[in-house]
């Protein structure tokens, strides 16, 4: 083996690894001979031992160097104590248990911590730590990570086993255009075994590709970093052995510069790495590849070393190949022929195999959470329960709506907030629009603000969407989200093939201004069927809302006890189905009409519905005073006022809330129509 030389210990000396200090007299106070006989003992690797020596100074004579030697100091320990022995030295016994003592001693003499976790991974010690023992540990310098260590938790640290990053060097010089024994030239075989190792790397790995000796013109600067360190993916592999495949042999061999390239673009991530060197021969521009590599050994982080692949590496330059792989702590593989260089190479890719971390597993994709309280809204008025100011969350399905009841006084502010995330979906060759709604309507299901926002495409980013009203009166609110179905650009539903998932949402629901003591009470509820005839009409109560559906061309009817010269208020809201028509916008008419005692129409309003809002639409209508006492009568009716369906057409039903209330003095009420 090749030892290094005088000019490449300096180099060693002056580019060793830091040291952790504890205090400064640490760095100042010469070590002892008892100290290097326990770094010795304690086989600590000989580049820590170098840089402490190198950093405290060490005073020595013969007699002490002898006394080293047979302590098992290694011959580049004793080249650092006196810069000139190269003897061979028997190798160190194998390390035996470390003691609490011993890595105090070590912090003591300001061991790179690196080194003690080495050398506490060889040790089948476990300490159970006083707390004095901790104390005095972490005023030595003790990281956590340390004392974790010491207390056993070592199994589960493989930064020092495994490797993110690899420095890939490939001989280019014109040696490798001779003929291997199989007739092929060594650049030809190395062409295809180094491209086949790329595509086989292991996923996940940050790989960087040097080349030397691709450039005559350039001589012995010819070395050029063709991939800087970076994540290696199935595109990149391919792209990287295709270059590899065109690659020519034509200039010098710069090995010395190559591995100084490769140092460089390792410390980019300062992570735990290696290389691989693949070479025919040894340094043809007069640098000192064994002293670099020895420089590179010194990071505690080259865990996986300069590994050298010899391909058809002559005799007489065979040793100081493999010195270079010794310098640098990795290991010499030699091939003699095209077989043993591809045989080599698999085995390297059986080694980064168990070498490499692995890739981190695919995670799932990070789907858009709604905030807010898990509260059931109602499919319509009628149902909506009765919430605070908050937030609320849920899922929207296309031409679905969501409705929510909340208490309000005269002159707050009441905002409703929609952030809702579009599911995507497509439609061919179209873009998709789908619009979202908050609307808010006031006690008597009238629209008192509603804000539309339609979203084109499939935006990874939610949209959201604000209505705002100001409270005229003391009462209740109804606050619904709602979605349309597929749109064109026009804003004309668009039946699609396959309905997407429903939309996940938050509904913010904010008020401001001063609140009474006393929250108003919603109406309520009654469960009661509609009858489909004035006979058979189902009973309702003052101040009440009922629910039912209606298909079209139905009417239902339902009646109310009342006194003559009773004032009523009566609101109906519906919900149009859903139909299309590919030619013309679809039209429901929705009739609302007051009987009097002797079933004689007294009034009635109209409200028409075009196309498919999601959300609800209202008719009121202010009854005159009631002529005759007895009952009085109510009727909503539905009927297809746009182009004509098909025969026996009939979508779903619509949904229809009713509710009636006493005519507020000097009511001025109107139908009001969702646009």
């Amino acid at each position: 083996m090749r030892r290094p030389s005088l000019a490449g210990l300096w180099v060693f000396l002056f580019l060793a690894i830091p040291v952790n200090l504890p205090a400064a007299d640490a760095a100042k106070k010469p070590l002892q001979e008892a100290d290097l006989n326990k770094l010795i003992e304690l086989q600590i690797d000989d580049v820590t031992i170098a840089s402490k020596v190198n950093a405290n100074g060490f005073n020595v004579d013969n007699a002490a160097l002898e006394r080293l030697k047979k302590a098992g100091a290694s011959d580049a320990v004793i080249a650092a104590v006196r810069y000139k022995s190269r003897q061979d030295e028997p190798a160190a016994a194998p390390a035996g248990a470390i003691t609490y003592e011993n890595i105090c001693q070590l912090l003591q003499l300001g061991i790179h911590e690196d080194a003690i976790l080495q050398r506490l991974r060889k040790s089948p010690t476990v300490f159970v730590l006083s707390a004095a023992q901790l104390k005095e540990l972490q005023g030595l310098g003790a990281s956590d990570g340390l004392i974790a260590a010491m207390r056993g938790q070592r199994s589960n640290d493989k930064t020092t086993a495994e490797i993110t990053d690899l420095a890939f060097i490939l001989d280019l010089s014109n040696s490798m255009n001779e003929k291997t024994k199989e007739g092929q030239t060594k650049i030809e075989v190395a062409r295809k075994v180094v491209a086949d190792l790329i595509r086989k790397t292991p996923d996940g790995l940050f790989v960087t590709f040097i080349i030397y000796g691709h450039d005559l013109q350039s001589g012995c600067k010819a070395v050029k970093v063709a991939r800087p360190l970076s994540e290696l993916d199935a595109a990149g592999k391919e792209q990287l052995a295709q270059f590899i495949g065109e690659l020519k042999a034509v200039g010098h061999t710069p090995i010395a510069l190559a591995l100084e390239t490769a140092g460089k673009e390792l410390a980019k991530n300062n992570s735990y790495c290696g290389i691989v060197l693949i070479t025919d021969g040894m340094e043809t521009c007069h640098g000192k590849p064994d002293e670099v590599a020895a420089q590179l050994a010194q990071n505690p982080k080259l865990s996986f070393g300069v590994n050298i692949i010899g391909f058809d590496v002559q005799p007489a330059e065979r040793a100081g190949v493999e010195a270079i792989a010794k310098a640098g702590k990795g290991t010499y593989y030699h091939a003699d022929s095209a077989t043993k260089f591809a045989e080599l190479v698999q085995t390297l890719h059986k080694q980064l195999e168990t070498k490499v971390a692995a890739a981190p597993a695919d995670r799932a994709t990070k789907e858009f959470k709604a905030a807010g309280k898990d509260a059931k809204p109602g499919a319509f008025l009628n149902d909506a329960p009765l919430v605070k100011p908050g937030e609320y969350k849920g899922t929207l399905a296309m031409m679905d709506a969501h409705y929510y009841q909340v208490p309000v006084h005269k002159g707050q502010e009441l905002r409703a907030v929609g952030i809702v995330q579009k599911t995507p979906y497509e439609v061919g060759y179209s873009k998709p629009y789908q619009s979202f709604i908050v609307t808010i309507y006031d006690q008597n299901f009238s629209v008192a603000a509603r804000e539309k926002l339609t979203v084109e495409g499939n935006p990874a980013t939610p949209v959201t969407v604000r209505a705002t009203w100001n409270v005229p009166v003391d009462g209740v609110a109804y606050v619904a989200i709602s979605a349309t179905d597929n749109l064109d650009n026009n804003g004309t539903p668009h039946v699609i093939s396959e309905t997407p998932k429903p939309a996940p949402y938050t509904l913010r629901i904010k008020l401001e201004g001063d609140a009474a003591d006393n929250s108003p009470a919603p109406l309520a509820r009654v469960e009661t069927k509609p009858g489909n005839g004035l006979d058979s009409a189902g009973k309702l109560t003052l101040r009440s809302v009922a629910g039912t559906d209606i298909k079209l061309g139905e009417v239902v009817f339902y009646r109310l006890p009342v006194k003559k010269g009773d004032s009523l208020l009566v609101s109906a809201a519906v919900q149009k189905p859903w139909y299309v028509n590919a030619y013309f916008a679809t039209k429901s008419t929705y009739t609302l009409t007051f009987y009097d005692d002797d079933q004689v129409q007294v009034a009635s309003k109209k409200i028409e519905v075009t196309q498919c809002p999601p959300d609800a639409c209202a008719i009121l209508l202010a009854c005159p005073p009631v002529p005759l006492g007895g009952n009085a009568y109510f009727s909503v009716g539905c009927e297809n006022s746009g182009p004509p369906p098909p025969k026996d057409f009939q979508p779903k039903p619509a949904r229809l809330a009713i509710q009636v209330i006493p005519q507020p003095p000097a009511s001025n009420v109107d139908a009001k129509e969702s646009p």
